[in-house]
């Protein structure tokens, strides 16, 4: 009886010291991603809402069962908070399309994937308008635009280095900007849709994990923001900028323009990492590429995935 009860108590020990660890560390990310913009640090902890949120739940029900102690309130309301950040991934909606034909687009981030013939194969066969490809070489996209294929280049990387591709099923204008400071490209794609042309912005970048990558990332976003504030038509923008919805930047981007997020609705939509296990699947992942768009368009259809051995599931959005 002694051994068990000294067993029990080293377990309960265990699980208060922990929870407060792992509850207290996500107390704090919960707070300081409220001021990502005073620090990089802040901001990245801000993509992981989703994670948070569980990990305060786990935390305050593992508290509240073997201490009681008040630190367990503190967990929950960090959960709640969490969950009212990205609670209109389902509460929110988009306007109602008018019904006209749609745009398809596809956006698929092949970065840090070795294997690109299967992914390649895949978005040839959606017959979408318009596929923009990131981390590629001309070589892997050349498959895609051989005689009788019904998709033309609109932009391909140089030889012999990954970057941005895009083909479409027509010859579209592009427009290729540059970041200030990085002079990363930015482009934009003019589709006809209807009586109006869509702007269809787009770039690629990495997670700022650090401060040259933080700055990399402002430098992205507020070249973003310079085509929305330039344009007077409709702006789709879509791709992985390096930032989720979630951070300051992102924050910032939308609310100084008229942008909205096109995932609103659609539920929590990871890309990235990708995860086909049992149960919570992609769940644990990140809605690290973005879709948004400029209030006179709306999203008829979005979904992301199926996973095609890709580091980020593709998005697939219908747009008019």
């Amino acid at each position: 009886m002694t051994a068990t009860a000294g067993i029990g108590s080293t377990l309960r020990t265990v699980l208060i010291v922990a929870s407060l660890l792992a509850g207290g560390f996500a107390a704090l990310a919960t707070a300081a991603a409220f001021i990502g913009s005073t620090w990089w640090g802040f901001d990245l902890v801000a993509n992981f809402r989703w994670q948070l949120a569980w990990i305060s739940l786990l935390c305050a029900v593992v508290y509240a069962l073997s201490s009681k102690g008040i630190a367990s309130v503190i967990f929950l309301v960090a959960a709640i908070v969490n969950a009212l950040v990205i609670a209109p991934a389902w509460t929110g909606s988009q306007p109602a399309g008018t019904g006209e034909d749609g745009v398809e687009v596809v956006s698929l981030d092949l970065s840090d994937t070795q294997e690109r013939e299967d992914a390649l194969r895949w978005a040839f066969g959606t017959d979408a308008d318009v596929i923009i490809m990131a981390g590629v070489t001309a070589d892997a996209v050349a498959p895609l635009l051989v005689e009788g294929s019904p998709y033309g280049a609109l932009v391909v990387p140089g030889n012999q280095r990954t970057g941005i591709a895009i083909i479409a099923q027509q010859a579209y204008a592009v427009e290729r900007l540059e970041t200030e400071g990085f002079a990363e490209p930015l482009y934009v794609v003019s589709v006809d849709s209807g009586d109006d042309v869509i702007s269809i912005a787009t770039a690629h970048g990495a997670m700022a994990t650090g401060s040259i990558e933080a700055d990399q990332l402002a430098a992205r976003l507020d070249a973003i923001r310079g085509v929305v504030d330039d344009r007077t038509g409709p702006v789709m923008v879509i791709g992985n900028l390096g930032a989720t919805v979630y951070t300051a930047g992102m924050r910032s981007l939308i609310g100084d323009t008229d942008l909205r997020d096109a995932t609103t609705g659609y539920g929590y939509r990871a890309t990235t990492p990708v995860s086909g296990g049992p149960i919570i699947g992609g769940w644990i992942g990140i809605p690290l590429d973005v879709v948004l768009m400029t209030q006179d368009i709306t999203p008829f259809e979005f979904d992301t995935g199926p996973d095609v051995g890709a580091t980020h599931l593709p998005v697939s959005v219908t747009v008019g």
